[in-house]
């Protein structure tokens, strides 16, 4: 406040101080002395009253209490001080201030909403991939306590493409919304619905056990077996999410028992959608689902379904590959894949490598083998002479035997690549461990040798193969029970002891000694240096001489490619097979010939158009380095880890020779 005069009784003055204050003469022009001045506001009174007043409180602030006592003066009087004015205009302003501040604090809550529910679905479905790599998913640490609070999505007036009202809505509900409380840790509610459906998965169900007893789901499905009695119908469904099935009970209080549940269509293979309470099951599941509703989607004729209930075999199945999913032995597979093809993914990331999409189409053989598939538009029915000048490309393609070389490239630019996509061989080959498309994964790694690149080999093997173990063991231990041979140790054994000893490492001229120091005369080819190791070599050292995967290097330079480093020895190469027992060879690898004069001479000799490879020849030209890479048939993998014997049952859609159904 403005400073205001000093009068007689202010800071403890004395009342002559006072008298003598009043005689003083006014400051202000016109006014007069002071006695008149007071006289004439009535203003004596009033001060020798707030005098006494502050005489007989004795506030610690005597201004502050004096200023309160005029206030109220005036307000008594009538008259509204200028004070009082600036108050309640301080007021108005305060409270239009306060009502911004509301709608800042309603829009700051409306952000923290929609960033609760962003957060829910990246936690979520980062959980979701990793529990579906794990076979299944279930409550997440700290969800069983809270399983008996159903969360409900809130209204949603408008759902975006991609979304449920649920999984639009955060996928959860605020305990402050159900009971008045404060708001529950979204971990700790339990997962009712798939990310982009209104389904349960049947894993997830499966997993969470007596955690979800109470709690009414959807699950959606195919029907493996149903038994209809006069009561109750039971109908057990896979989703394809996990080996196992769920129960569905469908009694007299179900909607759709007579039209769906007893639909004749209603059989092995139909599809289906069904609502209901998750109970306990007195039977040897430990829960099962008692349906308030069943859907028929999508009916059976069960007299001409392929897939009945009885026992098919593999090589029937690969008559039916657009049904085979179904089955148990090729879910099973096909979700070790799916585990396998995520740990490839997740080991080069976690190891720095950038993952490159190489062509499929090319103009150049990787391998030198010349067993390649030709690309072109020409018409093979019209008689013509073939030119390829006048083909598509203007030159022969071929559909691609390996992305290597074109891994090179980004390796010498980016230090550590890898590739992983279908490469094509057109082998006539009818053996159980060959396909014409298959899928391979190609690291390549600058300012690294043989050394380096034998271990990149096994640690990669190894993280595989302990992966696929933490994540996928109710298939694991299906495949096993099913496909385990006399004599073997059991597929879950035999990956643990991949994982926990170190491979075998010896060149190639010391296999040799070995293989013909083995006193066996029974060998198809018999082993001799400088002659390429066959699968019965390949196989016998790493099954009887070694019984662990083996590692073999230096080859001879005959037995392989042009781009494999010359050794000092000018005989030998810097190569390397990885060997596996069952398998055969499951890598092949290369420190790559880094210097411009050995390469070319090494095209030469394997009487390769220089033309075809100059841009290959270029990264010898342009800063070249040591580098190192390998290449892994991916089906070789899975082959290996579901215990299969042939390679066509663990890829989708298998292509060879004289087949290319589906």
């Amino acid at each position: 406040s403005s400073p205001r005069p000093r009068v007689g009784a202010e800071a403890g003055a004395t009342r002559e101080d006072a008298r003598a204050h009043r005689r003083a003469p006014c400051l202000h022009p016109g006014m007069g002395d002071v006695a008149e001045y007071l006289a004439k506001h009535q203003l004596e009174a009033v001060l020798h009253r707030m005098a006494n007043e502050v005489a007989k409180a004795r506030p610690t602030n005597p201004i502050d209490f004096m200023i309160d006592h005029l206030i109220m003066v005036g307000s008594q009087s009538g008259t509204e001080p200028a004070i009082v004015k600036s108050l309640r205009a301080l007021r108005e302003t305060i409270l239009k201030d306060q009502a911004e501040a509301e709608e800042v604090r309603k829009e700051k809550a409306a952000l923290e909403k929609e960033g609760t529910k962003l957060d829910y679905r990246v936690k979520h479905l980062l959980r979701t991939l990793d529990e579906m790599e794990a076979g299944g998913a279930g409550p997440s640490k700290g969800e069983g306590a809270a399983a008996t609070s159903k969360p409900a999505a809130p209204a949603v007036a408008s759902v975006p493409l991609g979304h449920s009202p649920f999984s639009w809505a955060g996928g959860v509900t605020l305990a402050a919304e159900a009971s008045g409380g404060s708001s529950a840790p979204r971990d700790a509610l339990p997962a009712l619905r798939e990310p982009f459906s209104d389904r349960l998965a049947i894993a997830r169900f499966l997993k969470a056990g007596k955690a979800l007893l109470g709690e009414t789901i959807t699950v959606c499905g195919w029907v493996k077996t149903t038994r209809k009695q006069k009561e109750l119908v039971f109908i057990e469904v896979n989703d394809g999410s996990c080996l196992g099935n769920v129960q569905c009970v469908v009694t007299d209080q179900t909607a759709g028992r007579e039209s769906d549940a007893k639909h004749p269509g209603m059989a092995t293979g139909a599809s289906v959608k069904v609502v209901g309470t998750v109970v306990e099951s007195p039977g040897a599941q430990e829960t099962e689902l008692r349906a308030t509703s069943v859907e028929l989607l999508g009916a059976v004729d069960a007299t001409t379904y392929p897939l009945a209930k009885k026992g098919h075999s593999l090589e029937f199945l690969r008559e039916i590959a657009h049904l085979r999913p179904r089955s148990k032995a090729i879910g099973a597979v096909m979700r070790v894949r799916n585990a396998m093809a995520f740990a490839t993914h997740e080991f080069f990331r976690d190891h720095g490598f950038l993952y490159v999409h190489t062509p499929l189409i090319t103009a150049s053989d990787c391998e030198g083998a010349g067993e390649m598939f030709a690309v072109t538009t020409h018409d093979l029915k019209g008689g013509k002479p073939y030119d390829p000048s006048a083909d598509f490309f203007g030159r022969e393609a071929f559909l691609t035997v390996s992305g290597q070389l074109n891994g090179e490239y980004y390796a010498c630019a980016m230090s550590s690549i890898y590739t992983f996509g279908p490469t094509f061989r057109a082998e006539p080959s009818h053996t159980a461990r060959h396909l014409c498309e298959f899928w391979m994964i190609e690291p390549e790694i600058a300012f690294a040798d043989l050394g380096d690149d034998m271990n990149l080999a096994e640690a990669y093997l190894k993280h595989c193969f302990a992966y696929v173990l933490a994540h996928c063991g109710e298939d694991l231990a299906f495949l096993e029970a099913t496909y385990h041979k006399e004599g073997e140790p059991p597929l879950r054994e035999r990956l643990r002891g991949i994982v926990d000893e170190p491979f075998v490492r010896i060149s190639y001229t010391e296999a040799i000694d070995r293989l013909q120091q083995a006193g066996k005369s029974d060998w198809a080819y018999v082993p001799e240096w400088g002659k390429e190791l066959q699968t019965e070599h390949e196989r016998y050292l790493c099954e009887v001489t070694f019984k662990k995967p083996t590692i073999v290097y230096d080859y001879p330079k005959e037995c392989k490619a042009f781009y494999m480093r010359l050794n000092d020895d000018d005989r030998t190469v810097a190569a390397m097979d990885v060997l596996f027992p069952r398998v055969g060879e499951m890598v092949g690898g290369s420190q790559r010939e880094e210097r411009l004069d050995v390469l070319l001479a090494r095209m030469r000799d394997a009487g390769l158009d220089m033309e075809a490879y100059k841009a290959y020849i270029d990264t010898r030209k342009c800063g070249t380095q040591k580098h190192a890479g390998f290449g892994v048939g991916f089906e070789r993998l899975v082959l290996y880890a579901t215990s299969m014997d042939n390679i066509r049952d663990v890829i989708p859609f298998p292509r060879w020779h004289q087949s290319v159904t589906f």
